[in-house]
């Protein structure tokens, strides 16, 4: 798959590790999409067309794990 039109969703607690992370994939030709956490992530995956999740795995509430 290209990643020419790929659309990435970013899930991270922690909004500077998110930040630059999405930086660097848009620059590299990803759409990128950021939540603050699990309950965020799952609203966005239904609502939107997402190729590949990158999530952390400690996040309070809902982890990267659930």
């Amino acid at each position: 798959m290209s990643h020419v039109n790929a659309t990435l969703l970013l899930v991270d607690d922690d909004a500077m590790n998110r930040d630059a992370l999405a930086r660097r994939l848009t620059r590299s030709g990803y759409k990128v999409l950021r939540a603050d956490g699990g309950v965020a992530a799952l609203r966005m995956i239904r609502q939107n067309r997402i190729d590949a999740v990158l999530h952390d795995v400690m996040m309070p509430g809902l982890s990267g794990l659930d």
